[in-house]
């Protein structure tokens, strides 16, 4: 690294464009102080997108520590610096649906329509329903297709825009629009489902 770089230790800020690359691009030609960097930033938010994209913390842990490898193993041969981000939230993803392969999931499909605003089901309500409105938001994302998962997950929790969501993905922005809408739809479909059967289920206790 260069003499007017930064502590390697402290996180960079995504902003700062030129030391961000600067880190990428020691951590290419081997700097393990520059990918621990890069790991450091990074780590907390790829465990919480796996571990929602597989419905699992401990194995959204297990399978951030395999994406970073996958990274470390493929950063020599990555062409597009500026779009590091983009690219491992890509092997993070990739990882996460040949995970769900591996473990034959086979999640329900529903008809096509067009998106709603996903974000309000993503968010949670209030202190008093936390905990059971944040059960209500993993179970109902469980239920969604894994691809259409990944764009809601990228769009609304890693704040990506489809553009970027495409370029991650290696797909059109027509196409990543189409499983964001589909996305939205399965998990509004599921969402509702389970908070009719809660209600339901509130009404048959009360009921003397």
């Amino acid at each position: 690294m260069s003499q007017s770089a930064r502590d390697p230790t402290v996180a960079p800020v995504l902003t700062d464009t030129a030391w961000f690359v600067e880190v990428v691009r020691d951590a290419q030609a081997g700097n393990l102080s520059a990918f621990d960097t890069l790991f450091q930033y990074y780590n907390a938010r790829i465990c919480t997108y796996l571990a929602r994209m597989i419905d699992n913390d401990e194995e959204g842990r297990d399978l951030a520590q395999e994406t970073f490898i996958k990274v470390w193993r493929a950063l020599p041969g990555m062409n597009d610096v500026p779009q590091f981000e983009t690219w491992l939230y890509r092997i993070a993803t990739n990882t996460a649906i040949d995970h769900l392969r591996r473990r034959k999931f086979r999640w329900p499909l529903s008809k096509n329509h067009e998106a709603d605003d996903t974000s309000q089901f993503l968010r949670i309500a209030g202190p008093e329903k936390q905990i059971e409105e944040a059960e209500l938001i993993k179970m109902a994302l469980a239920q969604v297709s894994p691809h259409y998962r990944a764009c809601l997950l990228l769009q609304h929790v890693a704040g990506f825009t489809q553009r970027e969501i495409a370029q991650s993905l290696n797909l059109s922005e027509k196409s990543i629009s189409i499983y964001v809408g589909r996305g939205c739809e399965q998990f509004r479909q599921a969402y509702e489902r389970l908070e009719n059967g809660q209600d339901a289920t509130r009404k048959r206790r009360s009921t003397p």
